[in-house]
């Protein structure tokens, strides 16, 4: 019996090019520019879930820091990823050093500010020598909105 191709996958290796910024980077999905390939079958409106609701100075800024991890969170996840298949990649590897020590000092500024999120910062929060867990409110409580 004859062996038959039905097809060959061929898949390119991905190259280092142009990276989106971290705010366009989370709500493209991607941090490179090459690899942005838009479904434009349906488009989905934008809305905040909290337009209505009022907000405090303190939650407005709480938002604010919360959205800047999150975005440089993902720019370390996207470069982890391109990290993996090209690890002797320099420019890569100095940009993920250079985000790791972002989101850490993001991190210890919202814990000082606000209160921990993570085990890391459960000693920079507002009280010395605290185990401050509960020093914010829980997700359910608006906090992470």
């Amino acid at each position: 019996m004859q062996e038959t191709h039905l097809a060959i996958a061929s898949i390119p290796i991905q190259q280092w090019g142009a990276l989106y910024d971290e705010k366009e980077a989370l709500c493209t999905g991607t941090i490179f520019q090459e690899l942005n390939k838009p479904f434009f079958a349906a488009e989905i409106e934008k809305k905040s879930l909290n337009e209505a609701k009022p907000k405090s100075e303190e939650q407005r800024k709480r938002e604010e820091m919360l959205s800047k991890i999150m975005e440089v969170s993902f720019v370390l996840d996207d470069l982890t990823l391109y990290l993996d298949t090209h690890c002797q990649d320099s420019q890569a590897m100095d940009l993920y050093q250079k985000k790791s020590q972002e989101r850490k000092d993001l991190k210890q500024q919202f814990a000082a500010a606000f209160y921990p999120l993570t085990r890391d910062c459960i000693m920079d929060c507002k009280k010395d020598k605290a185990f401050c867990w509960q020093e914010g409110p829980m997700p359910w409580e608006g906090a992470c909105v």
